[in-house]
């Protein structure tokens, strides 16, 4: 969130795990694979209208960090996906990435906007606009905007960033 100044806050949001479920199952603890319905004392309204949709939940201290700007190896497809091509025409080379355009990275769940702060060779200075809870060592998607729609570009891996300070837990 960004506040007054322009810089970005991260506000966590502490609660306890009170239930654990698979379908019409409860369960005592939760492996990976799968949907499971993790039951909070959370406050309802904050998770109305999928508002926390992609967001991490995880131990108190075992969170990677809060990145809000990427530092990315990155890999670009030689020909768009997806983009119609009339006859025998061949589809379009992926340009390279210019300083200040806008692109749509993905990692994990996760969606969000992000800005070229700089490209140097195969390296690049992302921007987020909305903070991402990922470590180093990560792979992500890279699209951009063509003729109204967003279309795979290329991937990256996490290097390096700029991370935000979590505030302590209260409990």
């Amino acid at each position: 969130m960004r506040v007054g100044t322009g810089n970005i806050k991260c506000t966590p949001i502490y609660s306890r795990i009170v239930s654990l479920f698979a379908e019409q199952n409860e369960l005592q603890f939760a492996v990976p694979g799968g949907f499971i319905g993790v039951g909070t004392t959370m406050d309802p309204t904050l998770t109305r209208a999928d508002r926390l949709f992609s967001q991490v939940l995880g131990e108190v201290g075992s969170l990677p960090d809060v990145f809000i700007e990427l530092e990315v190896n990155f890999f670009l497809l030689i020909r768009l996906l997806g983009v119609r091509t009339s006859g025998t025409e061949r589809a379009s080379r992926v340009s390279k990435l210019a300083k200040a355009e806008i692109l749509m990275v993905n990692i994990g769940s996760m969606s969000t906007g992000s800005r070229v702060v700089a490209v140097k060779n195969d390296l690049a200075k992302l921007q987020l606009t909305s903070s991402g809870c990922t470590s180093k060592g990560k792979k992500l998607a890279l699209s951009r905007r063509i003729e109204k729609h967003w279309h795979l570009i290329g991937w990256g891996m996490i290097q390096a960033g700029t991370t935000l300070d979590v505030p302590p837990c209260p409990l």
